[in-house]
């Protein structure tokens, strides 16, 4: 813990160490909690578009507990405005990269409580890991690590007596205050102003550990990163706005399951140039995924930081998934299902907080139910040429519900059209991205629904809860599906996707994007 004089607040910052030898061991969740006075803070706000007064914990104690425990429908609250309302902890959740400042507001006295994190470094899982923040307590969270919206995939584990040590912090926590004349809600905007101040201050240099290397003791890395895709264009494109980021070495996407490294991530311009900064001593692989275009991208080098250093990789070009031209393609590739039908919820199942919010839509409890409800028999088709993804698909393929807690497993059909001639010889590739998995299984199968085999299968992927917990998106999994020219035929095709698990209703992924691709020189595309 730090104080410093004329700061409101304090500092915390925690040093986790594990020596050679230790046995084997799991942390799920590694974070700092508040509980406040319930009588004194009632107010929550956790962005611009983000805030409200919040039930009290008795209300959810005398609620009605919905389909999982964090879930309540709000039946009789001390506040009656809120009466009707679910809440969910899970609903007020936040990508790394937009968790900056998050807390709660009393109005008597007129004090805020804030916790500001002003760098993502000892945070796992990247920029779009998603976390919790404040909820019903009032509960104001750090997290640092957890299985949230990824599962296992993303667990801290201690494995073969290797040591180990992190730094996990600092964060700030910031208490701000007014005249009972003003304007309570003034002091979020204080605590943004206070938010800018930390993060412009990162890496701070008071804290006295040696394990807190200040900004002369870190490293830059600088470079332009481009996207070669012949297919798209003749010369290398920029990587508008990509995301590039240093993680600990591994495979192509490992960033995204790693709770163990430190990570540091910045969001190119729109030439794809890009600066990271304040990088601490190590050995780092350069990473980026370019938001439009589809895959993870991984320098295959490994990047060396020593204290001071300035390292320069120049131009780097990113050879997206790519085998032939575009036929058709649904969605857009951006690792999330935002841009795919979000259906109203129930109106007895609101939250008021996101009514007539797009963005946010999809944060409302219960969305899974209504596929049931929109295809109560017969499953999803979607038509190329004539349907539009942001209508007719759904954002989750997930389970029919057949009643008495029994449900069924769902197959999608995409149909489209091999006009002109018969299938050129050579390979076809179905590119698949998932925004999402969890415990589902996809097989793909093309132009036979009945085949006992599938053509492709993932088998058992995905435990991130994201369906369940108010997620667009959980941990990203790519396919590049080879297609032989046998299994497709002049005129009318179709593409079955099944997702083959059925034990729960929450069970299912959501789509990124689909690109079906013709053998490499074939003719025009399929619009």
């Amino acid at each position: 813990y730090i104080m410093r004089r004329g700061s409101s607040g304090v500092y915390l910052y925690a040093i986790l160490e594990r020596l050679e030898g230790w046995p084997d061991m799991d942390m799920d969740q590694i974070r700092i909690v508040f509980k406040l006075q319930n009588d004194k803070f009632h107010f929550m706000a956790i962005s611009d578009d983000r805030q409200r007064i919040m039930p009290m914990p008795r209300d959810r104690i005398n609620g009605q507990p919905l389909a999982y425990p964090e879930a309540v429908l709000l039946t009789n609250p001390t506040n009656p405005q809120l009466g009707g309302d679910v809440d969910d902890k899970y609903q007020y959740s936040c990508e790394n990269k937009d968790n900056r400042v998050h807390g709660w507001i009393s109005e008597n006295p007129p004090v805020g409580f804030w916790i500001i994190t002003p760098s993502d470094e000892f945070r796992a899982g990247g920029p779009l890991k998603q976390d919790l923040t404040s909820h019903v307590g009032p509960t104001v969270l750090s997290m640092f690590t957890s299985t949230h919206y990824s599962g296992k995939d993303l667990n801290t584990k201690y494995r073969n007596g290797k040591p180990w040590k992190k730094v996990l912090g600092p964060v700030f926590v910031y208490l701000n205050s007014i005249s009972s004349l003003e304007d309570p809600t003034t002091l979020w905007e204080d605590a943004k102003d206070q938010m800018s101040i930390e993060v412009n201050s990162w890496p701070y240099n008071f804290p006295q550990s040696e394990d807190f290397p200040n900004s002369d003791r870190r490293g830059t890395v600088s470079g332009q990163l481009l996207v070669g895709d012949k297919y798209i264009s003749d010369k290398p494109m920029w990587a508008s706005y990509a995301y590039v980021g240093l993680a600990a070495p591994g495979g192509v996407g490992s960033w995204e399951r790693d709770a163990m490294g430190y990570q540091f991530w910045v969001q190119a311009n729109e030439e794809g140039h890009f600066l990271i900064e304040n990088i601490r001593a190590g050995h780092y692989n350069l990473y980026a995924w370019v938001p439009g275009i589809v895959g993870d991208c991984r320098y295959n080098v490994i990047i060396h930081i020593q204290p001071g250093c300035d390292v320069k990789l120049g131009v780097l070009v990113y050879e997206p998934p790519r085998n032939g031209p575009t036929l058709w393609e649904i969605g857009i590739p951006d690792r999330t299902a935002a841009e795919f039908f979000v259906p109203d919820t129930y109106p007895t199942l609101v939250n008021k907080l996101f009514i007539n919010q797009s963005t946010h839509k999809f944060r409302q409890y219960g969305l899974w139910e209504r596929y049931s409800d929109l295809y109560p028999k017969h499953d999803l088709i979607y038509t190329i040429g004539i349907s539009n993804y942001h209508q007719d698909w759904f954002f989750a393929q997930v389970p029919r519900n057949m009643g008495n807690h029994t449900y069924q497993a769902t197959t999608w059909q995409i149909k489209f059209e091999i006009e002109n001639a018969t299938p050129r010889t050579g390979d076809y590739t179905l590119q698949v991205a998932l925004a999402s998995a969890s415990a589902s299984e996809l097989q793909v199968r093309f132009n036979d629904r009945r085949a006992k085999r599938p053509h492709f299968r993932t088998r058992l992927i995905g435990r991130d809860n994201a369906i369940a917990r108010h997620g667009i998106h959980g941990l990203y999994w790519f396919y590049s599906i080879n297609v032989p020219s046998r299994l497709l035929r002049q005129g009318n095709n179709t593409v079955y996707l099944t997702q083959s698990r059925s034990k729960s209703p929450v069970g299912g992924i959501m789509y990124d994007y689909i690109r079906l691709e013709g053998p490499p020189e074939t003719g025009p595309s399929i619009e």
